[in-house]
């Protein structure tokens, strides 16, 4: 009984760490915005609708703004 028990709680410490570790692995980066401003060009080039296109020109110009005044 008492080897049932201890399997137990190995097996689940074993799934909340695994699951701890995956999740700490997957966070997305905090990337600087400011760090690359051709890329929100590049997308508003290769939008596929031209809504999109527009709405990515905008970002473009306000990150471009945003990033100016720093």
């Amino acid at each position: 009984m008492r080897r049932n028990w201890l399997l137990r709680a190995t097996i689940f410490l074993f799934v909340i760490s695994l699951v701890a570790v995956l999740s700490w692995l997957t966070q997305p980066l905090d990337e600087d915005p400011c760090a690359n401003p051709q890329a929100d060009v590049s997308a508003a080039v290769l939008a596929d609708q031209p809504g999109e296109q527009d709405a990515l020109v905008n970002r473009a110009i306000i990150l471009k703004g945003n990033c100016e005044k720093d």
